[in-house]
C-alpha cells in the first residue's frame, strides 16, 4: 500500500505544490507583481498533435490587467528559472 502525505496527498502531489510555489514565487519576484495580483500555475496534458504533451501554464491575473498566460513545453516539476524567464519575454 502506498504512503499518503500531509492531507492525504500522495508524494507526487506534494512534489507538484512544492513546484507551484516555487515558479509563483519566481513569476512574482520576475514581474514585481503587487499582492493583490493572481498567480495560477497547472500541469496539462495537451492531446493537440502540435503541443509538446505536458506541459505548464501559468495565469498572471492583476486589477485592471488583461490576464496573461504563459506557456512552457514541459512538465511543472521541471520547469527552471531560465524557462520561465524565456516565457515571460
Amino acid at each position: 500500500m502506498r504512503a499518503l502525505g500531509v492531507f492525504g496527498l500522495g508524494r507526487n502531489n506534494v512534489d507538484l505544490k512544492e513546484a507551484s510555489d516555487r515558479v509563483k514565487s519566481w513569476v512574482r519576484q520576475s514581474l514585481s507583481l503587487p499582492c493583490n495580483a493572481a498567480v495560477t500555475v497547472s500541469e496539462l496534458n495537451c492531446r493537440d498533435v502540435r503541443c509538446p504533451g505536458v506541459e505548464t501554464a501559468i495565469l498572471i491575473m492583476g486589477a485592471g490587467e488583461p490576464t496573461r498566460l504563459v506557456k512552457i513545453p514541459r512538465p511543472l516539476k521541471d520547469v527552471q528559472l531560465s524557462d520561465l524567464e524565456a516565457a515571460l519575454q
